[in-house]
């Protein structure tokens, strides 16, 4: 059985003269660079331009296509433009043709069904093959041959890849025409209207505004478009074509266009002429159609156009300057990506540390992560939060200090409003003046879904009136010996220690939160310091993290019983002086509000409640009596609140100071120290400090990708600042000031310059004449890209030879001392 043929390999054949007369060396140097970067995603924000020809039908808007790029167009009458055709270069490693159709939104769903079912199969292009491709376009899009001319919203796009071509897009568009024939309709014209203003109106879309001299200027509706759509003319190039078909009257019109006579229809690029072929001349090759045009130039009317303004040679010369222009306007942001990324991937190389192996990088390895680490601790203990690894102002996960204070102030509400068993109120629900919290305040927006946390339950509501009924009960079952009416003070502990009952669940979910956003810093701190060496920070946490948090674990527990003690025992004691205080304020609100109560019952119409509760506390200030009953259940209630008050404040504050800050957060910064790394032996330094696999890998990836960004930064800020700067070394009018300045004041690109003139440049001799047509453009030897050579700066040039050449010692201090 015989095997299936060999595909054929993939072959573009294109008029590769054309095509780089389009891209001057500078514009090659700086396309190369940016090809080079592509692999890490620096590339694609350049914005690479577009050419695209728009002109009236028959001003011969393919045939300059043709003529600067080498590839055929179409311009037969039964092949003529009737929708847009991309033809898309792109510099690539491998040999590839893709043709596809982009469709319309109104396209017919039968057509473009044919089109997915049917696609192009392509592995070949040659630059006679357009025309056969867009007949095939035609069939598969549904459109007729014959009658009415059809044309279409869709875009034929021919993408051809290849690694000895340089980014280019040409796109040839239907021409313009002004009314309706036998052979076009109106909705043809409103469809070819659509489409060129679409493309022209693109910034990226240099625009080759094409007039036939054997057609009045004043018909030509594409300078109206240009103007509409280029209002400034930095866009737009004029090209006069059909010279050799000019009547005498046109030709002196056309004459003064080429010229900048004209004043209407002044171009900032110029104004340049063609004579492209004549029927009988449509299969000549390249280099007779030229010499054709160069015979028709040197006599007549037409010779007196600047040899600058004439023939298709001009033309790519003025398109390679306009496409490089286009290009490096994008340099800038360019730059600013490649220090971007530059700078991420230092970083992460950096968190790396050097390659390690042996006892002494090992240590000195975990070394530099401990003193890293004790930095960032003590930043995040501090509240300084200029490192990266603390986040911008609305990241808050590595901020320690402002997470502690955040559950300390919602320890403090909650301690306040939910710590006592009860939450007493007066008989008339007016809780302003009594202990024990209240909830109906909100709590602060950003302390919600903290508070949340905590888990502590509403505590439950009784009045004044319900727990001195309870309190009767039991204060008849607790009696000691004091007199009748009289306050037990061994009762009031009994109650205060009930109602302190909740504190020990809400203080130790505080001191749980503040473990975990402890543990959360430290681990993340790890994490960001060792970045991606996952073996290390995981054995860090494993041995040393770990068992400190769980030790603090339990250091708090015993911390919190201790503090708990004498308010769960019932022997704490209150300040004296301050005890007393409280329990005569509340002796005397309580007094004050019944009077006023029993006062607005009998004299309504002349008490004013608005002041009569304030007055009477005055009045009452000094009086000791107050009302009691069989068991002083009200006195009781006084004391114990008076002692629930002071010793709320005093646990809090204990909790917050001596446990979780003295007993946890003071020590987080001795968790990983330079003396727990000297006492390593040296199975403990392997254990923790020995790279993987993984690790040296990336490690030299990121090397590998520093390199690459460190020379196309290099390059491209070389690229930008000659770009700058005439051949001369003085500042172009285009240029700024302050880039003026820098692009002539830069002693870098000055000595690059010498050296390109002068040490360097013996060994270059295999490239002599690209070298000296990119020295003749005022190209530095930085930005020079040699044929098949990779992309190279002249500081890795000089790095490959630095055991050869006597020179590279003092250039090499020179360089680093001055750039690095």
């Amino acid at each position: 059985m015989e095997s299936p043929p060999t595909p054929p390999l993939p072959t573009v054949v294109l008029d590769g003269d054309s095509l780089d007369q389009l891209n001057k060396p500078e514009a090659k140097a700086l396309l190369d660079t940016i090809d080079s970067l592509r692999e890490i995603q620096v590339s694609d924000i350049v914005n690479l331009p577009q050419i695209i020809v728009v002109g009236d039908q028959s001003s011969g808007k393919s045939s300059v296509l043709e003529a600067i790029s080498g590839v055929q167009f179409p311009v037969d009458d039964d092949v003529c433009t009737c929708f847009a055709t991309e033809l898309i270069l792109r510099r690539a490693p491998g040999t590839s043709v893709n043709v596809s159709i982009q469709f319309a939104d109104d396209a017919p769903s039968a057509a473009r069904g044919d089109a997915l079912r049917q696609p192009f199969r392509r592995s070949t292009f040659n630059k006679r093959d357009l025309p056969d491709i867009i007949k095939e376009a035609k069939e598969r899009m549904g459109m007729r041959q014959g009658g009415i001319l059809k044309f279409s919203s869709n875009v034929l796009r021919i993408e051809i890849s290849a690694s000895d071509v340089y980014p280019l897009t040409l796109v040839d568009l239907p021409g313009i025409f002004h009314s309706a024939t036998a052979n076009q309709d109106m909705e043809g014209k409103a469809i070819v209207h659509r489409l060129v203003d679409n493309y022209m109106r693109q910034p990226k879309s240099i625009i080759l505004a094409v007039v036939a001299a054997n057609n009045p200027l004043a018909n030509q509706l594409v300078l109206e478009k240009a103007q509409t759509h280029d209002p400034n003319r930095a866009r737009t190039i004029g090209v006069i074509t059909k010279p050799d078909l000019a009547g005498s009257k046109s030709e002196r019109i056309y004459l003064d266009l080429a010229k900048g006579r004209e004043s209407m229809h002044k171009l900032a690029l110029g104004w340049y002429v063609l004579r492209n072929r004549s029927e009988a001349e449509r299969l000549s090759k390249t280099e007779a159609r030229d010499a054709a045009e160069e015979r028709f130039f040197r006599t007549g009317a037409w010779s007196s156009i600047s040899l600058a303004n004439r023939g298709v040679e001009s033309l790519r010369k003025r398109l390679s300057k306009v496409l490089f222009d286009h290009i490096k306007t994008s340099l800038p942001s360019v730059i600013e990506d490649i220090t971007a990324n530059l700078s991420t991937r230092q970083e992460e190389l950096n968190r790396l540390g050097r390659s390690r192996s042996t006892p002494d990088e090992l240590r000195l390895y975990l070394l530099h992560v401990a003193d890293k680490y004790q930095r960032l601790a003590r930043d995040a203990i501090g509240g300084r939060y200029n490192d990266k690894f603390f986040g911008g102002i609305e990241e808050q996960k590595m901020k320690l200090r402002a997470r502690l204070r955040n559950l300390n102030r919602a320890f403090d509400l909650l301690m306040t409003k939910r710590g006592g068993r009860y939450r007493i109120v007066s008989d008339k629900r007016d809780s302003n003046s009594d202990s024990g919290g209240n909830d109906e305040e909100e709590y602060p927006e950003y302390l919600r879904a903290v508070v949340e946390e905590y888990g502590a339950p509403e505590p439950e509501t009784k009045t004044d009136s319900e727990l001195v009924a309870k309190l009767q009960k039991l204060a008849s079952l607790n009696q000691g010996m004091e007199f009748p009416g009289e306050a037990n003070s061994n009762f009031a502990r009994q109650l205060f220690m009930d109602q302190a009952a909740p504190w020990h669940g809400i203080a130790w979910a505080h001191l749980e939160l503040a473990l975990k956003v402890s543990q959360e810093f430290v681990e993340g701190a790890f994490i960001h310091i060792t970045g991606v060496d996952e073996s290390t920070s995981g054995a860090i946490v494993n041995d040393f993290v770990d068992p400190f948090f769980e030790a603090k674990r339990e250091k708090l527990r015993a911390k919190l019983e201790e503090l708990l003690h004498p308010y769960a025992r019932g022997c704490g004691l209150p300040l004296e002086d301050e005890f007393r205080r409280n329990l005569r304020g509340i002796a005397l609100q309580r007094l004050g509000r019944r009077i006023a109560e029993r006062l607005k019952q009998k004299n309504t119409e002349l008490f004013r409640p608005i002041t009569a509760e304030r007055h009477i506390q005055e009045a009452l200030r000094d009086l000791d009596k107050a009302e009691s009953d069989n068991f002083g259940s009200s006195k009781v209630i006084e004391m114990m609140k008076a002692f629930y008050d002071i010793s709320l404040r005093t646990f809090t504050d204990n909790v917050i100071n001596l446990a979780v800050e003295r007993c946890l957060v003071y020590h987080i910064p001795t968790l990983f120290t330079s003396e727990d790394i000297h006492k390593m032996t040296i199975e403990k330094l392997q254990e923790l400090a020995s790279e993987s696999e993984e690790v040296r890998t990336q490690r030299l990836a990121l090397q590998d990708e520093v390199r690459i960004l460190k020379d196309g930064l290099h390059i491209v800020r070389d690229c930008y600042s000659i770009t700058l700067t005439d051949s001369g070394g003085k500042c172009n009018s285009a240029a700024s000031d302050d880039e003026c300045k820098s692009a002539t004041t830069n002693p870098w690109k000055r000595n690059t310059t010498n050296l390109v003139n002068g040490a360097v440049r013996d060994q270059y001799q295999s490239s002599a004449s690209s070298l000296s047509d990119a020295t003749a453009a005022g190209v530095p030897k930085s930005c020079f890209q040699r044929a098949n050579h990779p992309y190279t700066s002249l500081h890795s040039e000089y790095e490959r030879r630095q055991q050869h050449d006597s020179y590279y010692s003092s250039y090499c201090h020179w360089f680093r001392r001055r750039i690095i």
